[in-house]
């Protein structure tokens, strides 16, 4: 009786001994709290972009409750009910998905572009905002940004030949639309000297800097600074993007050499 007694004891000392060592594992550590908080800062940084602001609330009590000893059924509760807050909040969400070539062609635009933003910090947003109408399936939007891209390099391009970007029009002065610019260019051109090699080098950016800019003119098929009111398929509008993007950065190469 007295071995069944002490065996008991025994045993109920291990079993005591287990229970405390399952509590010491079901503790979260100061290290996974560590990283946890990495965790919810990036989910606090999603929940401000969504204005998700259920989201934001649990995460501070999550925040808070990480402040004291917390076993791992707490922490497990804590990440669920995050998780909830995401997913409901979610619901109310709208987003739209790119297809992946156009979204391609937005993600290159920094590098694409570089040329023309350095020389033309201006034209950024309006270069960032073309090619995301673009990537929308909004053509005549984008070609609208892109008129406005090209008009600023056109007038840059007839300084830097000496075209004058006003006229007199019934004793009203106004400037020269970008077309009747390049019009102006041709014999600017002619004018160049060719006759050693750097003068043929310079003839030659210029005359491609003027070809890129008569394809865009031959692009849109439309003297005036308005869109075709029949819009531009996507071919047409990548078509137009491509040779506003060349004479930008071509017309960049000169500038940032002056």
């Amino acid at each position: 009786m007295l071995e069944t007694k002490i065996w008991m004891g025994e045993a109920q000392k291990i079993k005591a001994m287990e229970e405390n060592k399952q509590i010491m594992v079901d503790v979260i550590s100061d290290e996974e709290k560590e990283r946890m908080k990495g965790c919810l800062a990036y989910a606090t940084n999603c929940a401000s972009q969504l204005e998700l602001q259920a989201a934001h609330d649990r995460i501070d009590r999550f925040i808070v409750a990480m402040r004291s000893t917390m076993s791992v059924p707490d922490y497990q509760s804590q990440i669920r009910t995050l998780r909830e807050a995401f997913e409901n909040g979610l619901q109310y969400q709208y987003f739209y998905r790119y297809p992946a070539e156009r979204a391609k062609l937005l993600m290159l635009v920094p590098a694409d572009w570089d040329s023309s933003i350095k020389a033309f910090p201006s034209i950024k947003d309006e270069i960032e905002a073309a090619i995301d109408l673009y990537a929308m399936g909004h053509n005549l939007a984008c070609v609208f940004h892109l008129r406005r891209i090209a008009e600023i390099g056109v007038q840059r391009l007839g300084k830097k030949l000496g075209v004058s970007l006003t006229k007199l029009s019934a004793n009203r002065l106004s400037d020269l639309t970008w077309h009747q610019i390049l019009d102006a260019i041709n014999p600017k051109l002619k004018a160049l000297p060719q006759k050693t090699a750097v003068g043929r080098a310079k003839h030659e950016k210029y005359s491609a800097i003027q070809s890129y800019l008569y394809g865009v003119k031959d692009a849109w098929r439309n003297p005036t600074m308005h869109p075709r009111k029949s819009g531009y398929n996507d071919l047409e509008t990548l078509n137009i993007i491509n040779h506003v993007r060349s004479f930008m950065n071509e017309l960049a190469s000169i500038v940032s050499k002056s």
